[in-house]
């Protein structure tokens, strides 16, 4: 059995009172590998309590977030709106985002079970810390393996080298949202801002968000999809429940009959930042046939460069990228 370290609870009952106790109580000192964290926020804590059991943090303090106002899903016209403390599960079930986000429902559904996802929320999934074989095992089993360029090594047992981590981003939710083009409202000591999440994500394993420490995320912002919206979700797992993903793929796009006008596909969980695929253009504006869906499966594929920081060998769950948007493709010409 792993036993919890001590902390203490502190209960905020808003957003800015949430802000003032991390910095009250310490915060984090430094970035990346070499960061302290004196506090940290938690919501549900469905990943960062396990992590604080296997001592990958050891904070002092943790800021609940569950004394805050009730976590809405709005419509306001042009943005779809999801307060960070929304609970996977309602992002599933919710009619608006099935009736106007299909992908994303599908995606949030697909989260490990549903115990979890009654836990959890959508702005832990978007702040999910990298995962690798590697790093997250218990401090006995890093210790016994000498540790690794993540925390407290030096050398990435990945890419054998001591330059580069490449821990997994790893969330079901990114791919579709970075898809979609949502953004984050985040709030800090001087103020809020609103951040693309085409911004948010750098290929860094062990510092993979461009955040301030101690940015609180308030808000995911979705634009409403124009006319003839479509978009489907696929995952690659082990297991049929539980499981992070293997390899994530998110294919969204607007349609005129058979044809694509826009279309936007991004793979996940192969590297720290999530992968949109480039040069899609040519395939706009004509009919979505059986040859078009091969080849945007092939240059899936070809841009697919998962690591072996996740389980499964490397070059079938590349293959398997290609597959899984070829699928999603299908479905939505259909």
């Amino acid at each position: 059995m792993l036993r919890m370290p001590e902390f203490r609870y502190h209960h905020a009952r808003s957003a800015d009172e949430a802000v003032t106790l991390f910095h009250a109580l310490g915060g984090c000192a430094g970035r990346g590998k070499d960061a302290v964290w004196s506090a940290m926020y938690i919501a549900g804590g469905t990943d960062l309590l396990p992590n604080i059991k296997h001592r990958l943090f050891t904070p002092r303090h943790l800021v609940g977030l569950g004394g805050l106002p009730r976590a809405e899903i709005r419509d306001e016209g042009d943005v779809i709106v999801l307060d960070g403390g929304v609970t996977l599960h309602r992002v599933a079930e919710d009619p608006l985002v099935q009736r106007a986000l299909p992908p994303l429902a599908q995606a949030a559904g697909r989260v490990a079970g549903p115990q979890l996802r009654r836990m959890g929320t959508i702005g832990g999934n978007v702040l999910l810390d990298t995962r690798c074989l590697f790093y997250n095992q218990t401090a006995f089993w890093r210790e016994a393996l000498g540790y690794c360029l993540k925390k407290e090594g030096d050398w990435c047992h990945v890419i054998g080298g001591p330059k580069t981590c490449v821990a997994a981003q790893s969330s079901d939710c990114v791919p579709v949202l970075l898809a979609l083009d949502a953004s984050i409202r985040l709030l800090g000591p001087e103020g809020e801002r609103e951040l693309s999440l085409r911004d948010l994500y750098q290929f860094n394993g062990f510092d993979h968000l461009k955040l301030t420490p101690g940015e609180l995320l308030t808000q995911v912002r979705i634009p409403r999809p124009g006319a003839g919206f479509r978009g489907a979700y696929r995952k690659l797992r082990v297991r049929g429940s539980i499981d992070f993903p293997q390899v994530g793929v998110a294919v969204t796009g607007r349609w005129d009959g058979d044809a694509p006008i826009d279309l936007q596909i991004v793979v996940g969980a192969i590297n720290p930042q999530p992968k949109p695929v480039r040069k899609l253009e040519a395939f706009l504006h004509k009919p979505l046939n059986s040859a078009a869906i091969e080849a945007i499966g092939d240059l899936v594929n070809q841009q697919t460069r998962p690591q072996s920081s996740v389980a499964g060998d490397v070059a079938w769950r590349r293959a398997m990228a290609g597959i899984m948007a070829r699928r999603a493709l299908a479905d939505l010409a259909g």
